[in-house]
């Protein structure tokens, strides 16, 4: 009978750990992610957040899901925060909603600029250009990377440290041309399709 129970609880056991896994591998310390976002991305986020809580104390804490599942992001993230000690950002995308925020502690507001890293201009934004992309196959995962990358770097710089992790600005002029190679893509589609209609009408007066 005990053998019996025995082999019933490591069955159960095994059953939780499957269920748990997919979970506990997309867990790490400075990003919370499902598979919208690319390991060695995530793992490119994990080294800059470490470094920079090692010599700040700063927690910047990357929150990539696929679906918020009809939650409002603000209201995720204060309830996320509850469990975190200060001083702490946390960089929030929702990526079937195209929702993407920045909700940090009290006095981190001065250390970054985060009208510019949530700005939609395709030009000045880093994240929801991207987002609001109509090509679905273009992937978060160099977006959330170079808005990482420029958050804990701006909060580096105003506390005057130098982040060996960090990606260089040689990365980031490659991440902004492959943004701005898309946005001209769309805009020499819009304007031909709009060529077209204008021929159109053109022919159809005729």
């Amino acid at each position: 009978m005990k053998n019996l129970l025995h082999v019933k609880a490591k069955k159960l056991w095994l059953l939780c750990f499957l269920a748990f896994f997919p979970v506990l591998i997309f867990a790490k310390e400075f990003v919370i992610y499902d598979d919208s976002l690319e390991e060695r991305t995530a793992q490119k986020i994990e080294e800059m957040g470490s470094e920079l809580f090692a010599k700040s104390g700063v927690k910047v804490i990357l929150i990539a899901k696929k679906s918020g599942e009809g939650e409002n992001i603000l209201a995720y993230e204060q309830n996320f925060a509850k469990n975190l000690t200060t001083p702490y950002v946390l960089l929030t995308l929702f990526q079937a909603e195209k929702k993407v925020d920045v909700y940090q502690s009290a006095g981190l507001e001065k250390e970054f600029d985060r009208e510019a890293l949530l700005s939609p201009l395709p030009w000045n934004g880093t994240i929801i250009p991207l987002l609001t992309s109509k090509k679905n196959e273009v992937s978060v995962g160099p977006a959330l990377l170079n808005g990482y990358a420029e958050l804990v770097e701006e909060i580096a710089a105003y506390r005057k440290i130098e982040l060996e992790s960090a990606i260089g600005s040689a990365n980031k002029i490659t991440i902004n041309i492959v943004r701005l190679l898309i946005y001209g893509f769309m805009a020499i589609v819009v304007i031909l399709i709009i060529y077209k209609r204008i021929k159109s009408r053109g022919q159809s007066e005729k």
